[in-house]
């Protein structure tokens, strides 16, 4: 499957960038972090006293190395292994204690981090230029938003913090057995540079897997997504078997890249705990010798044993904690690219002045391409006054919907202006416009919830007597006599309801919101005569005292407009009202004979 352009804008991140684009969600939580930190480092030096209690215990109690019983804790000589028992035991619980306290603070805090940005991400998508959506499939977006982000969570809750806690703990074990052994302390020290190249050729070869993975992900939610959408032609058209052969085929380019992640991971581990193994072999060897000539005591040795335990320990969590630092990584990459693209439109005038109503709207000679150098709409001109409607009409690809695109800012125009009041579109907020125009397209969109959500407003607190005033003209009665009213339940689809009665309930949601200009995009395709007509008798209502835009394939939508417009490969190929372009006899006229349609004048 062939990359998007979003995704060929996937680069390699440096994680400087990377730390520079995810520091404003942590900065709010800066003072928990290092709260955590501080715990983290108090709970680390408490894990490096334990092995040297055990000597204590050793040298002290249980083979003295002293003719006298007893050890000297913090100043205090205790003489009963009793007593040394419970401050062990006191010990191991504050440490238990302070390891819960800086859990808890950590994850807290990852989990505030990650509800703001996926919240962010979420906002930012949804005021994106639809240019981007056009380019973009909604599985990769959505892997961002879900499986990006939670892969982030992870980096946040016991990723950083612990890494740095495991090279603290590492740096302290390595002091401390200088000081017990300089000569055994040095055999270990040599296995640090062969440690360092390891991991970092580790690092490199796991991010380039881990990004491969995640843009796999991308790609199969795509065509899961996908799949579900069009399940009705897959199964009705033979089609499960091809379709089920490219998913196949995805889902084992995914497999082939965990499994080059997985053997990379498998190579590194393993030889990490080869070196640790090699090392203990070593140091028990050359220690033997010491204990034996009584230079090293019985719980030194422990103690030299115990600390080189603890120092593999947060070396294989390093190890593990690596990997999932570069899965992170990868997702975070994803991440901030969606995060630096810019969602206002340079082509918006920052000096844009508001507007109280929309009362007029013009195209002068404006042009309009998706691609450079193909172009979709040439010169097209028009006037629309607050109370008039205009009608587009022209075969499939004439540009019907991209005088749409422009009019709602959703595209720009290359040429010509577009003016809202005699004002430039673009010297006109963005917000305004589209806060005082409703868009009731071909396919109704309702979302799960009740009526009275998909019909309400966000921005207004609207009174339940004006939403169902707005169901009553919108010839939503049905909702009051079948089902529940304002509290209809709806469903993923629109489920319970019929396509007609999807959009009469969208005409509703119009009329609840009281715009200026309202725009009917194939309002009225693929209904049967019934559900037409009361879309129809609906859509009369509205467009009083409005402005109105009707695209239609269908020239009976569009006979009782003030001014109609016929569109082919982009150029106005005629204009005017029903009556004039039945006289003319010209494109319009042969196309009603088409459709059946008697050409008679419509009265005025």
């Amino acid at each position: 499957m062939p990359d998007t352009p979003f995704e060929e804008k996937e680069s390699k991140l440096a994680n400087r960038e990377i730390a520079k684009a995810i520091w404003p969600f942590i900065k709010p939580f800066t003072w928990m972090l290092g709260l955590t930190t501080f715990l983290v480092f108090v709970v680390t030096f408490l894990d490096l006293l334990q092995p040297i209690l055990i000597q204590k215990a050793f040298d002290g109690f249980i083979v003295p190395v002293k003719d006298t019983v007893g050890v000297e804790l913090f100043g205090i000589s205790v003489r009963s292994f009793k007593t040394y028992a419970i401050f062990f035991a006191l010990f191991i619980l504050t440490a238990f204690s302070l390891d819960f306290m800086q859990t808890l603070f950590m994850e807290y805090t990852g989990q505030k981090i990650i509800l703001n940005l996926r919240c962010l991400l979420f906002s930012r998508m949804a005021f994106l230029e639809v240019a981007f959506y056009d380019q973009n499939t909604s599985g990769r977006l959505v892997s961002r938003v879900a499986g990006d982000v939670e892969n982030m969570n992870e980096m946040f809750t016991s990723v950083l913090i612990f890494i740095f806690k495991d090279l603290f703990l590492m740096a302290g074990i390595m002091v401390i057995l200088f000081t017990i052994d300089f000569t055994l302390a040095l055999y270990l020290s040599l296995l640090i540079p062969i440690l360092v190249v390891t991991i970092a050729g580790f690092s490199k070869v796991s991010r380039k897997a881990f990004r491969t993975i995640r843009q796999k992900i991308a790609e199969i939610n795509h065509s899961f997504s996908e799949g579900i959408i069009g399940i009705k032609i897959i199964q009705t058209s033979a089609a499960g078997n091809s379709f089920f052969q490219r998913f196949r085929k995805l889902n084992f380019e995914h497999f082939s890249a965990n499994l080059f992640q997985i053997k990379t991971y498998s190579i590194f581990m393993p030889f990490i705990g080869f070196l640790g193994v090699v090392s203990v072999a070593v140091i028990i060897w050359t220690a033997s010798f010491q204990f034996l000539d009584n230079a090293l005591t019985l719980g030194e040795l422990v103690a030299f044993l115990t600390y080189m335990k603890l120092f593999f320990r947060p070396l294989r969590e390093l190890s593990e904690k690596f990997n999932l630092l570069q899965n992170a990584l990868a997702s975070a990459e994803r991440i901030v690219t969606v995060l630096n693209i810019n969602p206002v439109s340079p082509a918006i005038d920052q000096e844009a002045k508001g507007i109280k109503r929309i009362d007029t709207l013009s195209f002068d000679r404006v042009d309009f391409s998706y691609k450079k150098e193909e172009p979709v709409l040439k010169q097209i001109s028009f006037d629309l006054p607050r109370g008039n409607s205009i009608g587009i009409v022209g075969q499939t690809g004439a540009g019907k919907s991209s005088i749409i695109n422009l009019v709602t800012g959703f595209y720009q125009p290359d040429g010509g202006k577009i003016l809202i009041n005699n004002n430039p579109h673009h010297r006109v907020p963005i917000k305004e416009i589209r806060n005082r125009l409703a868009l009731v397209m071909q396919d109704p969109i309702l979302f799960s919830g009740s009526i009275r959500e998909n019909i309400s407003p966000s921005v207004l607190a609207v009174q339940e007597s004006v939403l169902e005033k707005a169901l009553h003209d919108a010839n939503c009665d049905f909702l009051f006599d079948k089902f529940d009213g304002l509290d209809t339940h709806i469903e993923q689809g629109g489920r319970p309801l019929s396509s007609g009665e999807k959009q009469l309930v969208c005409i509703a949601r119009a009329f609840a919101f009281n715009p200026d200009l309202i725009i009917f995009d194939e309002a009225t395709s693929y209904m049967d005569s019934q559900s037409e007509q009361k879309v129809h008798d609906a859509m009369q209502r509205l467009m009083k005292g409005r402005l109105a835009i009707i695209i239609a394939h269908r020239l009976s939508t569009v006979q009782e407009c003030d001014s109609i417009i016929l569109l082919r490969d982009g150029v106005i190929r005629e204009q005017g009202t029903h009556a004039s372009l039945v006289d003319s006899k010209g494109e319009y006229y042969h196309l009603l004979l088409k459709e059946q349609i008697t050409p008679v004048n419509v009265p005025a």
